[in-house]
């Protein structure tokens, strides 16, 4: 169902893809330690959590990606409104093909907008008021990546991106303006501090892989950490983001919401992640392969998928509840040299 051109660009990773695939393998590392005979039924079964002042039915957010119309030609405005019939989390990329505005019509549910800081300063400042004043409540600010990530088998079929769909926030017919791809690389700490001063919103910093970076940037002012590695799309040979995870979480030591993508495809995948810390889970690629599949009901249908294998899965593990899982349901095992390395 989705375009050659659609899929290589959507499924590849960065490099060799060894980081692409350790996403996924080094959740093998944990086991679930599951409790028994602790009289539950599925309906004392609540996966419901609160972010940034956002009441969410469950942990899982639709993670932000660029160019949908590569996969599906109503794009972002179909994934934005299946989010919303599933009443789920959208965050809505700076590289998408649709507007931030047309993507905040098409979602009922709650949205934040993710930033690439552009060198023109006017662009940047554009991009945030817009974002506020078309109702997202939160700005992520990308630390790890500078643009759309190409896999190799995408750039060797020349990186045909679709000729009548360009970055639209950037579009001079529809508001916008400036280059997207002339992104500032020097970006610091003080970064988020004109953020949270220009938009007044909360600001979570993405791309985060070592404690003491989040302890900077929280130091800094960032109100969440997202723990990720771009769905290893910008550089190969960083750990898996949930190798990553527990010492982030131990450095935050409960500051500030900790977010987790990279990987996630089953209910199981949550449950190891909220054990080990993390408030929220983003989820990407399936998003798209909802989209492809179905539009709008595709990507409804893998967020209540996956909200269903959660709610299944926490009966299975004897959690009641999000709370209720901490590291007591996590077996290490294959403790890896990524995570000892980490660890510090």
């Amino acid at each position: 169902m989705i375009p050659k051109a659609g899929y290589e660009f959507v499924s590849g990773g960065a490099g060799d893809e060894w980081t692409l695939r350790e996403n996924r393998r080094a959740f093998n590392n944990y086991h679930i330690a599951a409790k028994r005979l602790v009289g539950l039924t599925k309906d004392n079964i609540d996966i419901s959590t609160q972010l940034l002042g956002l009441k969410m039915q469950s942990p899982i957010m639709v993670a932000p990606m660029g160019a949908h119309a590569m996969v599906h030609d109503q794009g972002e405005k179909d994934t934005a409104r299946g989010a919303g019939l599933a009443n789920t989390l959208y965050c809505s990329s700076g590289a998408s093909n649709a507007t931030l505005e047309e993507i905040a019509k098409a979602t009922t549910g709650p949205k934040w907008f993710q930033l690439y800081w552009n060198n023109d300063l006017q662009v940047t400042r554009s991009l945030l008021t817009r974002a506020k004043e078309a109702g997202y409540s939160a700005i992520i600010l990308t630390a790890d990546a500078l643009g759309p990530g190409q896999p190799d088998a995408f750039k060797a079929m020349g990186s045909p991106f679709r000729p009548d769909r360009n970055f639209g926030n950037h579009d001079p017919k529809k508001g916008g303006f400036g280059n997207f791809f002339d992104q500032k690389t020097s970006l610091t700490t003080a970064d988020i501090q004109f953020i949270k001063k220009l938009t007044g919103l909360p600001v979570i910093v993405k791309g985060v892989l070592r404690p003491d970076d989040a302890d900077r940037f929280i130091r800094a002012g960032a109100n969440a950490i997202q723990v990720s590695n771009h769905g290893g799309r910008q550089i190969d040979g960083v750990p898996a983001s949930i190798t990553a995870l527990p010492p982030i979480v131990k450095a935050v030591n409960k500051r500030v919401p900790v977010i987790l993508d990279g990987g996630i495809r089953r209910g199981i995948d949550i449950i190891r992640a909220i054990a080990m810390g993390a408030d929220a889970v983003a989820v990407g690629r399936p998003m798209l392969y909802g989209l492809g599949l179905g539009g709008a009901q595709g990507v409804e249908s893998v967020i209540n998928f996956l909200n269903n294998d959660l709610k299944s899965t926490m009966l299975l593990t004897g959690a009641a509840k999000l709370s209720d899982l901490n590291p007591d349901y996590i077996e290490i095992v294959g403790q890896n040299e990524e995570y000892s390395t980490f660890q510090g």
